[in-house]
């Protein structure tokens, strides 16, 4: 398997660029459901922020530097895809040219689940040259993606990429060129007629028959994108897998007034929220979608189940339904009695209360395991990189986590 570091670029520059985006793309949300803003303005159950605890920031120099060091990265990886491998996926690093579905091999589930010949790269980047300020740029992304991409492509693609990549770039440029606000100036092509909405309603009919004979009503995994699921599909599917779609199908339904996508979307999560062990709270990390019953045991913050707890967050953020909230504190007090091992929340602000004590009395850092998602006992002795987004969870700024 070739080490894709162009892809492991963009899945952490994704995750700062949709943090800053929701917070950017919020304000329209607001205008385009006004009943939104009161119900998470007047939440006042929530406790105060994490960010109110003693913590490093970056100097203004060193900021700026870092800005500067990012863009710099961006635009390198963003014209070498552009120059050596558009229209395909991504750009293979490797061989210096384009790399699509692979075609040859349908077991190669490392590039089929997320390549599905639709030019992911240039789609998943549309809002990442907004919140980089190249206007410019945007516009003409936007009109490479219309002329170029369609999903009538007999490609089967995980549903999960296909979703938190293609419909959330589609939807997130839709709703940036369509802002009346124009916070970051008049983002909308010539003759722009609504066209990454349309595509956006395509893909996600097309995704539909993931949902199909489901009696759970937790989606399968893979669709194919014509002929839909794949007939020696294996029935099991990740609990992020199927937990990661509510934003992206919630906002099509609001966008197109037809509830049909936000409502199998939340079935899904709910249907596995009822699944949570009863002792602990947790989930498992693998789960049948036909019995129901989890196949895979481990519950922690990394892959497989990272972006379950982010969009419980993110949902009540966009939309203010306050069975995600619950939903999201109940969890994270599992997570925090179960996962989380090292100092407690005093250690790190000392005892005198303005800062970390001598590093002869401060305990080691905490840090969150993987446990049997039934008896909260240690599970293996690692972890895995996408854990870290927990952090980033943790510091949404205008959200107020559980004490």
């Amino acid at each position: 398997m070739i080490f894709d570091w162009w892809a492991v670029f963009n899945r952490l520059w994704l995750m700062v660029a949709v943090t800053n985006l929701m917070y950017n793309v919020l304000p329209y949300i607001t205008v385009l459901f006004p009943n939104l803003k009161s119900s998470v303005d007047n939440d006042t159950s929530r406790a105060a922020p994490l960010s109110s605890l003693t913590h490093r920031t970056f100097s203004d120099e060193l900021r700026v530097q870092m800005k500067e060091e990012a863009k710099r990265m961006f635009y390198w990886g963003y014209d070498n895809y552009l120059n050596h491998a558009f229209p395909y996926d991504e750009l293979n690093p490797v061989n210096c040219s384009g790399r699509g579905h692979d075609w040859e091999d349908s077991s190669n589930l490392n590039v089929n689940d997320a390549l599905g010949d639709y030019s992911l790269t240039l789609v998943d980047t549309l809002d990442t040259l907004v919140v980089m300020g190249n206007i410019s740029e945007f516009k003409r992304a936007v009109q490479l993606v219309t002329d170029n991409v369609a999903f009538d492509r007999c490609t089967t693609v995980q549903v999960f990429e296909a979703t938190i990549r293609v419909l959330g770039g589609l939807l997130s440029a839709h709703l940036l060129i369509k802002d009346p606000k124009k916070l970051f100036g008049d983002l909308t092509p010539a003759n722009y007629e609504d066209e990454l909405l349309s595509m956006a309603h395509d893909l996600a009919s097309r995704l539909l028959p993931a949902f199909q004979n489901s009696s759970t009503g937790i989606p399968a995994p893979r669709v194919n994108l014509c002929t839909g699921t794949p007939v020696n599909l294996v029935p099991e599917t990740c609990t992020a897998g199927a937990g990661t779609l509510t934003i992206e199908f919630s906002l099509l339904s609001r966008l197109l007034g037809d509830p049909v996508y936000e409502n199998l979307a939340r079935r899904s999560v709910r249907s596995m929220w009822d699944r949570r062990n009863p002792r602990t709270g947790l989930l498992g990390n693998v789960i049948n979608i036909h019995t129901g019953q989890w196949t895979g045991r481990m519950s922690g913050l990394g892959a497989g189940l990272d972006s379950f707890y982010e969009y419980l967050l993110k949902s009540f953020i966009f939309f203010g339904d306050r069975e995600d909230l619950q939903m999201f504190k109940e969890m994270y007090e599992s997570i925090t009695k179960y996962l989380r091992k090292g100092r407690r929340c005093r250690d790190i602000l000392g005892t005198s209360g303005r800062g970390p004590d001598p590093p002869d009395h401060t305990p080691p850092p905490p840090l969150y395991v993987n446990v049997d998602y039934g008896t909260g006992r240690l599970a293996n002795h690692w972890i895995d990189s996408l854990s870290a987004s927990f952090s980033g969870v943790q510091h949404l700024e205008e959200v107020r986590l559980p004490s």
